[in-house]
């Protein structure tokens, strides 16, 4: 009995706590650490002490460290890793030896007895010289030596930004034991995890550095450089208290100093200095925050203290105490990165980015901080909760009040929103793409940094999905329980799943096991909504939807009634009824793809969106809102501007439309007004385009549709083009399917395409044809297929190399009505483009040839383009549409299969077409001798490059005798972007965009002042010159 009463108070202690945590164990280290920096050689020497708590059932006889500097060296994990990966671009084969990292273990004892170790990339194992029984504490002791990386990944000397040391993972750091075992993993590169406990660490270093660090000052009176600062309020002042004060570091001190830090309750420890730091210091709570920053950029750190304190209220507020001592902000590392106590983020920033990153390191001192998930394998736990957390923040206290930064023709142009689905955008188009990976990934397993940095994003989706789903105060209460719960511990996202069920009464595996688990995707549609007045005189409105998808999830419901007042509602999938809604519908089984309801509301109901804050993972919001009538569903909820370029920032819960009048002219039809309508919905879906034109000359109606969105039924990286044109004297319907072979990863670029088309062309203009392009009349069908294989490599800092071959094939059916005739043609064409030394090289060759009698739009043209091709390009085709005198005196060229420009200068069409075509070019680019000149800008503009080029050509059918004739010719080319000039000339960027032109639009002059050709009246070095515009 008396021993029962000594166990009363920790019974009681541990009872309201569920049974996971209550009976939980996690292993405990104290680190005595001391460190003699060597600046000059960017290394220092370590005698560690580490006492080693084993809480766990096991009996240790070894034990693991990670040497994370061994990492940075060539033929590391981490190189070998990252050369693997298709975006890899840290380059650790490049350093040099002084720039490598090493760590050297020179001895290492077990309460004072030798113990035997061995080292394997960045795991050092050491075999206990006697076992560690459960429960039993044991002492180990180092020296080391390690050499300091340069800064390449996270930590190292001498940063982009000229901070000299961000020390971060640079100490032989003991591997976590838990229920698992050993997490002795390889550093990769991303991802940490770390023993719970004390650290008391010194560093000497020359008197002359500003340190901060993990922990708090020990020795603030003897160290100075503002530690020794007290506020005027040593109380606990309110939350509102906050003041500044800025330290200016002692100058020209000399000799060594000892800094002594003491941190509690941390898993890691992590250390900056430099002499160049300012020091800001404030408080707030209680908590000293302290904010290094260079001299010369610390006028824009001004708001710094402002937007922690800011962040660290808010924080407090919703989601639990912030429990260490301090804070501090180093400018320091690579980009932004958190340790406990400690953030390194860079220094050169606009306000916004600034605040964000801010927000960003400080909400992971919750989520990676106190509350420790493993990162190595859940990363989402503390990178998610924290993209959330950063979010919040900024709608809420840093930057509530964004507005659009377009304002006058600009606002009408570009398109804006702010609204938060934009956060996650990446996350749909890698989904709809289909290269996102489950979210339980290990965090170093993904396929490339793309789907990697997915823990941020589809994280916080699933954190706000279920912020969402749960109504924000439960949530609130929920998270708040969840760092109670498990501050100073390592939860894993089950015990997160139970926090969140305990403090809302609602299950949640289901939740979890598809979002986090999984890798299934989301689509619900309303597919009708109807509404009748009963004779009580309230409206029975009936709602019914499908899952067309696999994810199962509970649905908010927004109506809207005639009046122009909403109200809400909710179909839940499990017992739990979501509070605070206007109605709470029947459930939706999970197994049940279709769902009906029919409820009272009383007033009539116009229209239904499902989830309309827009946080669920629905990949495509077309079928998501409906409304009563007959006529109200046939086109999908839609966004319509005049003029806006929807491209830049399509939305996602409505389809974009853009209307905008077309005029143009023709000289064989003259003036031709026209009106187009053109939509399309997020990630290059649904997109549609009708056009009207009037030719006021020839009483003509020209028309285009069009129609192009993936193609489901051909799998992943397919789509399906429709068309229907009548443009400028040529007609053409037809349809075109296009297959990508999926590539394993987002970053990698698909180099097989697969292409079958077939199509209608028949010539109804008044005025073709003419020299400059012949065509032939009587209609024409065509069937045809293609294979497209193209390469985009990068080789080195210096070497760019792309690759690309095309083949196609048709066949001429029916013309004029009757058969006439049947013709096949081939092509095969070859580019390449690399650098070296500064200059661009470039290759072409092209080879095409026809079996049978082809029309004349499809000669192949040994001076630039297929009539068919030139016909696409709305110059061209201008030109094309002239009298046919025009084509006698043309220079336009359109050089994208002939090569030999002097050709031109004939004048006659029979000199440059032909059945047959194989010719190449090699081009020598950035040759440009104004490119440095800054007193001319628009001559900077222009590209200048010499080439040369030789080829044959075959009127008729090939013959060996043909191959005697070689055309050859060499000239420069001088190209420049046209939108590019016109920005130049200070032209208003939305009226370039008004005029719906792609980009780039390049204009082209090409000097083929030699040539050599049996076909040229005159041959050798002369004046000739081609244009041409390319779009």
């Amino acid at each position: 009995m008396p021993r029962l009463l000594r166990l009363l108070p920790l019974l009681l202690l541990l009872s309201p706590l569920p049974a996971s945590v209550a009976h939980a164990w996690q292993q405990r280290v104290e680190y005595t650490m001391e460190i003699a920096l060597d600046v000059p050689a960017h290394s220092y020497d370590g005698k560690q002490t580490l006492r080693y708590t084993n809480n766990s059932p096991d009996t240790l006889r070894e034990v693991f460290y990670h040497l994370y500097y061994e990492a940075f060296k060539p033929g590391s994990v981490m190189d070998r890793r990252n050369e693997s990966l298709p975006d890899g671009h840290l380059h650790i084969g490049s350093l040099s030896t002084d720039e490598q990292g090493q760590v050297a273990i020179a001895a290492m004892t077990q309460d004072g007895l030798p113990v035997e170790w061995d080292v394997e990339e960045t795991i050092l194992r050491v075999r206990l010289a006697q076992p560690l029984l459960p429960g039993a504490t044991t002492s180990l002791a180092m020296a080391w030596r390690t050499r300091i990386p340069k800064l390449t990944r996270r930590g190292g000397w001498m940063s982009r930004e000229g901070v000299e040391f961000s020390m971060s993972q640079w100490y032989p750091k003991l591997c976590e034991y838990d229920a698992s075992g050993w997490h002795n993993d390889e550093y990769a590169g991303r991802e940490f995890y770390g023993v719970w406990g004390n650290f008391n660490v010194a560093i000497t270093l020359p008197a002359r550095y500003v340190v901060g660090a993990t922990g708090t000052v020990m020795n603030p009176q003897e160290v100075r450089c503002g530690y020794q600062v007290e506020f005027p309020n040593n109380g606990r002042p309110s939350p509102s208290y906050h003041d500044t004060i800025i330290a200016e570091p002692a100058k020209g001190e000399t000799g060594m100093k000892t800094w002594r830090f003491r941190a509690e309750n941390v898993h890691d420890f992590a250390w900056v200095a430099d002499p160049d730091y300012l020091h800001r210091i404030a408080q707030w709570n209680g908590i000293t925050i302290h904010i290094l920053v260079k001299r010369g950029i610390a006028f824009a750190w001004g708001n710094a203290a402002e937007y922690t304190i800011r962040s660290m209220e808010y924080f407090t507020r919703r989601f639990g105490e912030y429990t260490w001592p301090q804070f501090t902000i180093a400018m320091a590392g690579d980009g932004g990165m958190e340790y406990p106590m400690l953030i390194m983020i860079t220094g050169n920033r606009g306000q916004q980015s600034l605040a964000s990153v801010i927000a960003h390191e400080l909400g992971h001192q919750w989520f990676y901080g106190m509350v420790g998930n493993n990162e190595t394998q859940e990363a989402w736990m503390d990178e998610g909760f924290t993209q959330f957390l950063t979010e919040e923040a900024m709608r809420n206290v840093l930057f509530p009040l964004r507005t659009n930064p377009f304002t006058g023709l600009d606002a009408m142009i570009y398109p804006w929103d702010d609204h938060p689905w934009r956060d996650v955008e990446s996350t749909y188009g890698l989904t709809i793409g289909g290269f996102i990976e489950p979210l339980s990934t290990f965090h170093d397993w993904h396929s490339d940094g793309l789907t990697a940095r997915e823990v941020y994003f589809k994280g916080m989706a699933v954190v706000r999905m279920l912020r969402d789903m749960l109504g924000e105060d439960l949530f609130d209460h929920g998270i708040r329980t969840y760092v109670n719960r498990w501050r100073y511990r390592h939860p894993s996202y089950r015990d997160f799943e139970k926090a969140m069920e305990d403090a809302t009464g609602m299950r949640l595996d289901w939740f979890f096991n598809q979002w986090v688990v999984q890798n299934k995707t989301c689509d619900y549609a309303i597919d009708a909504v109807g509404c009748q007045q009963a004779t009580n005189g309230t409206w029975q409105t009936t709602v019914e939807l499908s899952n067309r998808d696999h994810v199962v999830m509970p649905l908010d419901l927004q109506l809207h009634y005639d009046d122009g007042t909403t109200a809400t509602a909710n179909i839940p999938i499990e017992f739990w009824r979501k509070p605070g809604m206007d109605f709470n519908l029947p459930r939706w089984g999970w197994m049940e793809r279709k769902y009906r309801a029919t409820f009272a509301t009383p007033k009539r109901v116009e229209k239904v969106v499902v989830d309309p804050s827009l946080s669920m993972l629905d990949l495509d919001r077309t079928n998501n809102t409906a409304s009563t009538g007959f006529l109200a569903n046939l086109l999908p909820e839609s966004s319509v501007g005049w003029w806006t370029r929807w491209e830049y920032s399509q939305p996602l819960e409505k389809y974009a439309i853009r209307l905008r009048p077309t005029l143009w002219y023709a000289q064989a039809d003259g003036v031709q007004p026209g009106f187009v309508a053109d939509g399309g919905y997020i990630y290059d879906r649904y997109n549609a385009k009708a056009g009207l034109y009037y030719n006021v000359k020839s009483g003509r109606v020209d028309y285009d549709v069009r129609y192009n969105s993936t193609f489901g039924l051909l799998g992943q990286q397919s789509r399906v083009d429709l068309f229907a044109t009548n443009n400028d004297g040529v007609q053409k319907w037809g349809f075109q399917l296009t297959k990508k072979l999926p590539m394993p990863t987002a970053a990698q670029y698909s180099p097989h395409t697969f292409r079958l088309a077939a199509e209608r062309e028949v010539l109804v203009g008044p005025n073709y044809p003419n020299a400059l392009a012949p065509w032939s009349g009587g209609p024409s069908n065509i069937i045809s297929f293609g294979y497209q294989f193209a390469t985009l490599q990068r080789l080195g800092n210096f070497f760019r190399t792309d690759l690309s071959f095309d083949a196609s094939f048709a066949s001429r059916i029916q013309s004029g009505g009757e058969r006439q005739g049947e013709f096949t043609q081939w092509a095969l064409q070859s580019q390449g483009a690399w650098r070296w030394l500064g200059l661009q090289f470039g290759g072409d060759l092209f080879a095409g040839t026809s079996v049978g009698d082809p029309p004349d739009q499809r000669l192949f043209n040994a001076a630039g383009a297929r009539s068919i091709q030139m016909h696409q390009n709305p110059i061209h085709r201008l030109a094309m549409n002239a009298r046919p005198g025009f084509g006698a005196r043309n220079h336009l060229a359109l050089p994208t299969e002939g090569y030999l420009l002097s050709l031109l200068s004939n004048g006659s069409a029979e000199t440059h077409y032909g059945r047959s075509l194989l010719n190449g070019r090699i081009t020598v680019g950035n040759l440009n001798p104004f490119a440095s000149l800054i007193s001319m800008p628009y001559l900077r503009e222009f590209d200048v490059a010499a080439y040369a080029a030789a080829g044959w050509l075959f009127p008729g059918e090939v013959t060996f005798g043909g191959f005697r004739t070689l055309h050859a010719e060499a000239g420069v080319v001088a190209s420049a972007d046209i939108l590019e000039l016109l920005d130049e000339l200070f032209l208003p960027s939305a009226i370039v965009a008004a005029l719906d032109s792609p980009a780039p639009v390049r204009l082209s002059l090409y000097l083929p002042f030699w040539a050599s050709s049996p076909l040229l009246p005159k041959e050798g070095v002369r004046y000739r010159f081609a244009i041409g515009v390319s779009l």
